[in-house]
């Protein structure tokens, strides 16, 4: 898997005070969603190891709980091997870090002719820590309530991460990123699609930090 340790050219975030730079510029990521309208996921560069090792450093001391190991029943059960925070303050540089994300693609939509999304707000993160040889997680689709886009930023470690046609990881089809890329997914409403994507991680061999960015439709707005 590569990884990207380069300085970026642009610094998307750069004129926002506070704000991480990141490594794509708006039209990088208008290629990539691009791509994600053909081909249902699309990587994109957006941190420098440096940075990503920044905020592993800043996630460190927030609160992690092992994955249930089984999710649903028989034929829909999904296999789950990772530790998990789902609560990461809203001061917290990790939402800094969504933030430049969500400007990022708002621009990139602007550049484009027809944009497969109207401007989404990125209101729900997950953190996740895979030990080295943990199982990963099994084919599976992410929840109904998660619609637009889906960004997952890796920030270190390795691993297959992949889309399928089912559960049982029929036509897999690995994508081919590292530390500090982006792994971008379409959900329900990108491009008027309705369905979601089966997707799978395994093959973990050193720890792997990453970052779970999604819209949550269900989530109250924030107040003003």
């Amino acid at each position: 898997m590569k990884g990207n340790d380069e300085a970026g050219t642009v610094v998307a975030g750069a004129d926002c005070v506070g704000l991480p730079p990141l490594r794509a510029n708006p039209e990088a990521m208008a290629a990539a969603l691009d791509q994600v309208a053909r081909a249902d996921a699309a990587v994109v560069p957006l941190l420098a190891l440096a940075e990503c090792q920044e905020f592993i450093d800043a996630g460190a001391d927030l609160a992690f709980r092992s994955a249930k190991p089984v999710i649903g029943e028989g034929e829909r059960s999904v296999y789950q091997d990772f530790d998990i925070c789902l609560s990461i303050p809203q001061a917290h540089r990790l939402w800094q870090l969504t933030q430049a994300v969500e400007r990022l693609i708002a621009a990139a939509l602007g550049t484009m002719t027809e944009p497969p999304l109207e401007t989404l707000p990125l209101n729900d993160l997950v953190l996740q820590r895979y030990p080295p040889g943990a199982r990963g997680i099994t084919p599976h689709r992410d929840h109904v309530r998660y619609v637009g886009l889906v960004v997952i930023v890796q920030m270190s470690g390795d691993g297959r991460f992949g889309l399928c046609a089912d559960r049982s990881g029929t036509g897999a089809r690995v994508l081919d990123a590292g530390p500090g890329d982006g792994i971008l997914m379409r959900a329900p409403g990108f491009g008027g699609a309705k369905d979601r994507p089966f997707h799978f991680l395994d093959g973990i061999t050193a720890e792997r930090y990453s970052l779970g960015i999604r819209s949550d439709k269900t989530a109250e707005p924030a107040a003003g």
